[in-house]
């Protein structure tokens, strides 16, 4: 049997250093990181103690994940780093810029990943014993009711299975977020969650296999537009602060604290 650990740590290789630039090499990674967890060699459990790793009595309580009400950052972050270290058997370190591609190929497909698990283990559907379809194995086979679920316009038919790239499985997966409030916060804002948006599209295109196609041939004047607007509205926020009064300044204080905490 192939050893799955070496093959994960190839593929992390690969995506990190640019040998593997096909569109599929996140996915592989997907498939591989559900490979070593349905062979049971990762098990997908949180240690709810470990804030109290470092006290004398401390003791391990570990808890599957999908027993958990709410799956929280620290939670996701958690796993990921015990993947890593315990499982793949490596410590990499984000000042270094190789190493931070690891970590960053890594996270992009296991919190892709997780969603997945968390709905059932025939989210992906493999036929003809692949879990791939399409030109040069570019997409994998996803079960459309959580496609529909959670990302109804990747689905707008509801049908039984849908061929997604992985730049569509992290949409899916972040509907899934969203929809089961899984942030480890408060409840975003919508303006705010409207710029968040777009500066995760922004980043998405740009750090791409292939950057800048998800646009057109007006998303360079439109984001022209987006960063004048944004600085004007930056300059006008900080006027209007300098403006108000000595008490209006406390009442907005006031007012920001209230938001932040209703």
């Amino acid at each position: 049997m192939e050893n799955i650990k070496s093959t994960i740590l190839e593929t992390i290789n690969n995506i990190a250093t640019g040998i593997q630039k096909d569109s599929n090499a996140r996915l592989l990674l997907l498939t591989q990181i559900k490979t070593a967890v349905d062979n049971n060699e990762f098990k997908l459990e949180v240690d709810l103690n470990r804030e109290d790793k470092n006290s004398k009595k401390y003791k391990p309580n570990l808890v599957s994940f999908d027993k958990l009400n709410k799956i929280t950052n620290s939670d996701l972050k958690y796993l990921r780093d015990n993947f890593q270290i315990s499982y793949l058997g490596v410590n990499w370190l984000s000042k270094d810029k190789e190493q931070k591609a690891k970590i960053d190929a890594l996270r992009d497909s296991f919190n892709a990943f997780i969603p997945m698990a968390k709905y059932g283990k025939d989210t992906l559907i493999k036929k003809s014993n692949s879990y791939f379809t399409g030109a040069n194995n570019s997409k994998i086979r996803v079960n459309g009711n959580y496609v529909y679920e959670y990302c109804t316009s990747l689905n707008k038919d509801n049908i039984t299975d849908v061929a997604l790239n992985f730049s569509e499985v992290l949409r899916v997966a972040r509907g899934y977020y969203k929809n089961e409030n899984l942030g480890g916060g408060s409840r975003t804002n919508p303006f705010d969650s409207v710029i968040k948006r777009a500066d995760t599209l922004l980043k998405e295109d740009m750090d791409s296999v292939k950057p800048f196609e998800m646009g057109s041939s007006k998303s360079e004047q439109l984001v022209s537009f987006l960063v004048q607007s944004g600085q004007k509205w930056l300059s006008e926020l900080r006027k209007a602060r300098e403006d108000i009064s000595p008490k209006a300044k406390v009442e907005f204080s006031l007012n920001q604290v209230k938001k932040k905490t209703a």
